[in-house]
């Protein structure tokens, strides 16, 4: 993401002129003028240029960074303690998409702002879409490399597969629009509540889990399970490509898996599978979760629950044990009643699964993503069962 161009040193510099999905430098058409933050050679969010009130609602709205460092900077972007830098994008197909999504919505004009994903074979652009007083109207993701379409064109079936439980009403984004645009894909979409969900898992989480769990599960063998035969087909694919000793590790795992859940019945459901509190919003009506491109059906109980403890650990190093016992047990006996005596077992299929989805991503587009989440979850597919916190 870094510009092509040389950003003058002064007070008042030239514009960097950033092609609006790719962030290429070098453009030099008529432009739309934006702000870059936190600078050019870091861009991650993108607000109209000289509009306060679109960066104030786009800083609420658009993204709520894990860490720390990421938190700051939002609030000083909010109070205008960071000023940015000039960019402009290319006027042609952002007054196209500001069209397109005016006329979804009922509008005669909307402005958009922009959180930039990491660059890369996955990048996607998720656009606020801001009314003239800055009132959010809508959310939009957009996907244009082929694997960041797909993931855009598949969380789009995933919100109406959502939108067939009544229990998760008001709890899940809803799909306003789904076209092609630039050769990719945008998903209009509503927001939720602004207020951050716990960083620690309580009793929303736990009603949650359960109502989306139970609104999908269906019974039948884990070795027969759709989450089986796709980890057994992601392993053969990947292990060519994956250094040793990791392949000898995940055989040593899977095999241990089969052997104690393998032919045991249980429910099986949808899963979010990125469950972690920067997915999250607190509302009147509850948990609010969003930002389901990874979702899957067919996956064990207990899952979303790992991930939530799991990744923060692999993130920023949490090295308290998993949740409560009893926390775990409570849920796992309403999803499973009876299921208490393999949830070590069902640890580690997430364990294998989640790994499994980093190596992939790993050896798809090698130089983005976070390689220490990656090495943490392969270590735990490792160290199991000695390592287990269960």
């Amino acid at each position: 993401m870094r510009s092509r161009g040389t950003i003058p040193h002064s007070d008042a510099p030239d514009p960097a002129y950033l092609s609006l999905m790719g962030m290429q430098g070098g453009y030099r058409g008529p432009g739309r003028a934006y702000t870059a933050y936190p600078n050019l050679r870091d861009v991650r969010w993108l607000f109209p240029a000289n509009a306060p009130v679109m960066r104030r609602a786009g800083t609420r709205g658009l993204s709520s960074p894990g860490s720390l460092r990421g938190r700051i900077l939002k609030q000083l972007m909010v109070v205008g303690a960071v000023r940015g830098e000039p960019a402009r994008l290319e006027s042609e197909p952002l007054a196209r998409l500001e069209g397109k999504m005016a006329r979804i919505l009922g509008e005669t004009h909307v402005h958009l702002a922009f959180y930039v994903g990491v660059s890369g074979a996955y990048r996607k652009v998720m656009a606020q879409v801001l009314s003239a007083q800055g009132d959010t109207l809508a959310f939009a993701k957009i996907g244009i490399p082929p694997l960041a379409r797909a993931a855009v064109e598949g969380e789009g079936r995933i919100l109406l597969r959502l939108s067939e439980s009544t229990a998760l009403g008001g709890s899940v984004p809803e799909v306003l629009s789904r076209f092609g645009w630039q050769g990719g894909a945008v998903l209009l979409i509503t927001g939720g509540p602004t207020h951050p969900g716990p960083s620690d898992l309580s009793s929303v989480h736990a009603r949650f889990c359960e109502r989306a769990f139970h609104s999908f599960a269906q019974e039948c063998a884990f070795g027969d399970s759709p989450m089986w035969i796709r980890m057994t087909d992601t392993l053969h694919r990947l292990t060519p490509y994956l250094p040793d000793p990791i392949p000898t590790h995940y055989d040593r795992a899977m095999r241990r898996l089969e052997q104690e859940l393998g032919t045991v019945r249980l429910p099986l459901s949808l899963a979010h599978r990125d469950f972690a509190p920067w997915n999250t919003r607190l509302g009147p009506a509850g948990l609010f979760v969003f930002d389901w491109e990874r979702a899957q059906e067919g996956v064990i109980p207990l899952y979303d629950v790992f991930h939530f403890w799991a990744i923060q650990a692999a993130l920023f190093g949490r090295r308290r044990r998993l949740p409560d016992r009893r926390f775990l047990q409570d849920l796992l006996g309403r999803q499973w009643p009876g299921g208490r005596e393999y949830m070590r077992w069902l640890y580690l299929a997430y364990l294998i699964d989640m790994s499994l989805d980093y190596s992939e991503a790993r050896i798809k587009a090698p130089d983005t993503g976070e390689q220490g989440v990656w090495r943490w979850f392969v270590e735990q597919v490792r160290s199991f069962p000695e390592g287990s916190p269960l």
